[in-house]
């Protein structure tokens, strides 16, 4: 093997190697950033939390109307409470597929609960509050679903 051979091989390998550090950076920054939004959603899941603790509807707070607190039962307030934390759960959930770090067939079982669990009609003011926060990604998702609801 002649001198010049061996170093296109050697430029060939450094430059397949680079790639290779490449891909593998990418991948751990991709996966930072999903555990930062598992993180984030932690930290939303256990903030509602304190108000089903506390009987207090969670929206009312968020949305700056505490006196509408007292418009609800205490099921009521429960119920809104795990409306909005599956909100939560469901906008990771399409983070992590929008990302590539959930399967198809993980997804499409995903969408069939996320039409179960977030057209609550009774709680249309949750929805039309909750839609306006999601990645537009999302919401085109979400809109395209078919609903009775008249959100």
């Amino acid at each position: 093997m002649t001198e010049r051979a061996i170093s296109l091989i050697s430029a060939a390998a450094v430059v397949i190697s680079l790639i290779f550090v490449g891909f593998e950076l990418r991948q751990a920054r991709q996966l930072a950033v999903a555990d930062q939004m598992n993180n984030r959603m932690n930290v939303v899941i256990s903030f509602i939390g304190t108000y089903t603790a506390a009987n207090l509807d969670f929206f009312t707070a968020a949305s700056k109307a505490p006196d509408n607190d007292s418009l609800f039962t205490s099921a009521e307030k429960g119920a809104r409470n795990i409306l909005n934390i599956q909100w939560t759960l469901h906008e990771n959930d399409y983070f992590q597929y929008s990302n590539g770090l959930m399967t198809e067939s993980v997804w499409e079982a995903k969408l069939r609960a996320i039409r179960e669990d977030l057209f609550v009609c009774e709680m249309k003011d949750i929805w039309n509050w909750r839609i306006g926060l999601v990645e537009q990604g999302f919401r085109d998702i979400l809109e395209a679903l078919p609903t009775s609801c008249k959100f």
